[in-house]
């Protein structure tokens, strides 16, 4: 499994733009996503897309932004002490229109197969095509459970690190 990494410094530029998914399989949850370029405090500028309606910083901010691979997940706002989960606000989609062009096509193949050869144990196909689909859908919701408990844990350790520790001072 991918592990989580940290991306820190100030955001020099954010862009908002529209969706419009290019391949047949792609969907997005959000209608838009945000470009994000972040002036990383220990190397060179960053560009980071994502894909939500929220995001809790603008220009000039500091941030640190929770990886999980190459996709950002969780954003921690240090200017403002805001903090966004990307994977509870705008969560991915179960259901995608591949899934559905997969039922339709094995469950076409079954039927024509079972009518041309007449081989009854194809039809097993259609329940089966349909049992594959659930499946997926149900791994697809655990992934996104697990990683989204594990963000929110993340950003609650950022959230008390970024907490000002009460300094002790002398009263007269």
């Amino acid at each position: 499994m991918r592990t989580f990494h940290w991306v820190s410094g100030e955001l020099t530029e954010v862009q908002r733009f529209i969706n419009v998914p290019m391949r047949w399989c792609e969907q997005y949850p959000a209608r838009e996503r945000r470009e994000l370029w972040i002036k990383a405090i220990d190397g060179p500028d960053v560009k980071l897309i994502v894909h939500s309606r929220f995001l809790p910083g603008r220009r000039g901010h500091d941030v640190d932004v929770l990886l999980f691979g190459d996709l950002p997940v969780g954003l921690f706002n240090h200017s403002t002490g805001d903090q966004i989960n990307f994977l509870r606000t705008d969560p991915p989609l179960l259901w995608r229109r591949c899934d559905g062009a997969w039922i339709a096509g094995v469950t076409v193949a079954c039927t024509t197969g079972f009518a041309v050869l007449s081989w009854p144990w194809l039809l097993v196909g259609v329940p089966l095509v349909v049992l594959r689909s659930a499946l997926a859908v149900c791994a697809r919701l655990l992934r996104c459970c697990s990683i989204r408990t594990k963000v929110d844990a993340a950003l609650a350790v950022a959230a008390r690190a970024a907490q000002p520790r009460p300094k002790l001072q002398r009263v007269k």
